[in-house]
């Protein structure tokens, strides 16, 4: 049911680390970059040395790296900067996607039933989607640093956020796709690492601290360019959830619209990427967990 070897235990403890690293203080023994930085290396050598990772996968991990980096830099014109957002448009992509040759991604829970009418709950840990979240993060955006900014920052999602959890779970339930079921599981905090490091952080910094933020950036002169940026990126969110069928599409763009409207609320990814967590947090807790059997037919 739940498969952890030393392996898998080392090497995505690291780039869990490496995750954590990018809310690390910055001190002049830690300037910007190096604490994830170094913490992705050596979760890179960790998985090349237990074969999570082949050599290949090297080649995407510098072109993510080196064009994201690139995107953030002032001194390129708009035609570099157009094509530096596809490359790193198509690169996040295909690594989120799985399409990139290189990774040998485990799996961690495989075949669960939370309850006898749900369908089965499989969870990998993808190297290949933390590199996503790492870099547009590492590069791209400022982290909440101190705890002023973090109070005022929970301050100002007190708000959507609720309301986010509240209109998308009353759909599910209308939806028929979960069902009012309050538990407790043993995997509770293994489910909560995965969830967190490896879908909530990845998904939010692709989907809002990346395509959102430039969406927003480009459609800033057009009326309602803000809700218009977060509609477009909501729905290719949903999009994305497409392997679950027309109802979880439909979930994932009304809760997309949410984690979009935090986000812009607050002007911080970690709002949108706690009220995801929330979100998927409630879901497991309170309701039929990943969906009932029924729905899928």
């Amino acid at each position: 049911m739940i498969q952890l070897n030393s392996a898998t235990l080392i090497t995505y403890g690291l780039l869990t680390l490496a995750l954590l690293g990018l809310w690390l203080p910055r001190t002049p023994y830690f300037p910007r970059y190096a604490p994830w930085a170094v913490l992705l290396v050596i979760a890179i050598i960790a998985g090349l040395f237990f074969n999570i990772l082949q050599p290949m996968a090297l080649l995407w991990i510098v072109l993510l790296g080196v064009s994201t980096w690139a995107l953030t830099q002032k001194n390129f014109g708009l035609a570099i900067n157009s094509a530096l957002f596809a490359i790193v448009f198509l690169l996040s992509v295909g690594l989120l996607t799985h399409q990139l040759p290189g990774f040998s991604n485990p799996k961690i829970i495989s075949n669960l039933h939370f309850s006898d009418d749900a369908i089965p709950y499989d969870k990998y840990l993808n190297f290949d989607n933390v590199l996503v979240g790492l870099f547009i993060l590492g590069f791209g955006h400022q982290r909440l640093a101190g705890v002023s900014e973090w109070q005022s920052t929970l301050k100002r999602m007190t708000f959507v956020t609720p309301l986010t959890l509240f209109a998308v779970m009353c759909l599910s339930l209308l939806l028929g796709y979960v069902q009012w079921q309050p538990k407790w599981t043993p995997v509770f905090f293994v489910w909560a690492w995965g969830n967190l490091f490896f879908t909530c952080i990845v998904e939010e910094a692709f989907f809002r601290g990346f395509i959102q933020k430039y969406l927003m950036q480009g459609l800033s002169k057009v009326r309602y360019g803000d809700a218009l940026a977060i509609a477009i990126t909501a729905v290719l969110f949903g999009l994305a959830h497409y392997m679950g069928g027309n109802n979880y599409i439909l979930l994932a763009t009304v809760a997309g619209v949410g984690y979009g409207w935090v986000y812009r609320h607050t002007g911080r990814i970690e709002a949108s990427i706690l009220t995801h967590f929330s979100l998927n947090s409630l879901h497991l807790l309170l309701f039929t967990y990943p969906a009932l059997a029924t729905s899928m037919r």
